[in-house]
């Protein structure tokens, strides 16, 4: 089967597999009382009578008709833009939060994936060519501790030895609350006046707006602020990756074509690069792709834990503020994430091993 038709197929599976993701968004939606979906939609300082906005928003929503029919309605209104309202932690629509905050949540996954990655090839490449070695002993013990690990029990300790305020050792030590420091006075591409929140424009993506407007001050302090959480996702991250590749290699390396290129008296180092190397990838790319989504949808405790004002962070304001529409989006939001990482894997996959795609 040709690349595009596999590509087809694929991405029409995707269809019903959303499908499911909004049925089952829209069911936990529906299992709270109508007054709890209503109340998002009242604005106390509107000049409506609250009754009036109560009715509105009953037609809005579909709360009068038939819940097949209401999930139609449901359907509509994501397409109209319309998600909901949230109190906390901004007033305002939920798809303002997660066009202001999902950009921070980018920007965590952009460093610490390509940090992972340019770490995890090498590295698993070196132990997975030496097995049984002193080196592939401690690049085990590194990866298993870092999969048995939690990430905050990792930042925590981070926090203790490296926070600004917190730390012992003395000397430079880095930042671990919030996005960045804010300069006095505030520039205007810093702070969002909507919500009050220092989201930077255009692209939301603090460090590089900085670098944009041309203020290396501010870069550098995105920068700092990213180093703690970015460290410490990353090493959840690779140490998954360094277990896959090092299984990857040890296997290519007992093929027969692998025997077959050493017989031919080809260079050891070629042999890894070309042969045993590139054929280890290729499951590890399955693994890799998923955990880089898991990691953009699951950096919740993370931006927690580092104050770090990304979709995670506006998920679980908005699960402690009892803001239905904010928690019910995000994991819209968080689902659809995975199923099209998913489908980019597959892509990916079936680009560089062509069986794949019958």
């Amino acid at each position: 089967m040709e690349l595009r038709y596999f590509v087809l197929r694929r991405v029409l599976l995707i269809i019903p597999t959303v499908i499911g993701i909004t049925v089952l968004v829209f069911i936990l939606l529906r299992s709270f009382p109508d007054s709890l979906l209503v109340s998002a939609y009242i604005n106390p300082h509107s000049t409506l009578p609250r009754q009036e906005q109560i009715q509105i928003a009953k037609e809005q929503l579909g709360l009068n008709l038939p819940v097949p029919v209401q999930y139609f309605y449901y359907i509509s209104n994501l397409l109209k833009g319309n998600w909901g309202f949230v109190t906390k932690p901004f007033p305002g629509p939920v798809l303002l939060g997660i066009e202001l905050f999902m950009p921070n949540s980018i920007q965590l996954a952009i460093f610490s994936s390509i940090l992972s990655i340019l770490l995890a090839i090498p590295i698993g490449t070196y132990i997975g060519s030496r097995p049984n070695t002193f080196a592939d002993q401690a690049g085990r013990v590194f990866s298993l501790v870092g999969y048995a690990m939690p990430p905050f029990v990792l930042g925590i300790l981070l926090i203790l030895a490296f926070g600004q305020g917190v730390s012992n050792w003395g000397g430079a030590v880095l930042p671990f609350n919030g996005v960045v420091n804010v300069p006095t006075p505030v520039p205007h591409w810093l702070l969002n006046q909507e919500t009050g929140f220092i989201i930077s424009s255009p692209t939301h993506l603090v460090f590089f707006d900085a670098l944009i407007h041309g203020d290396p001050r501010v870069a550098w302090s995105a920068f700092l602020h990213l180093v703690l959480p970015v460290v410490t996702l990353t090493y959840t991250i690779l140490a998954g990756l360094l277990r896959f590749i090092r299984a990857g290699m040890v296997d290519a390396t007992n093929q027969e074509y692998v025997k077959t290129a050493r017989s031919k008296g080809v260079p050891e180092g070629m042999i890894i690069k070309r042969h045993i190397r590139r054929n280890a990838l290729i499951p590890t790319i399955t693994v890799m792709g998923l955990l880089i989504a898991a990691l953009l949808s699951g950096v919740v405790v993370i931006e927690i834990l580092f104050t770090y004002h990304g979709l995670g962070w506006f998920a679980v304001t908005a699960t402690l503020d009892n803001q239905i529409y904010g928690v019910l989006d995000t994991t819209l939001v968080f689902g659809l994430i995975l199923v099209f990482a998913n489908l980019i894997v597959d892509i990916v996959y079936a680009f560089m091993d062509p069986r794949i795609r019958y």
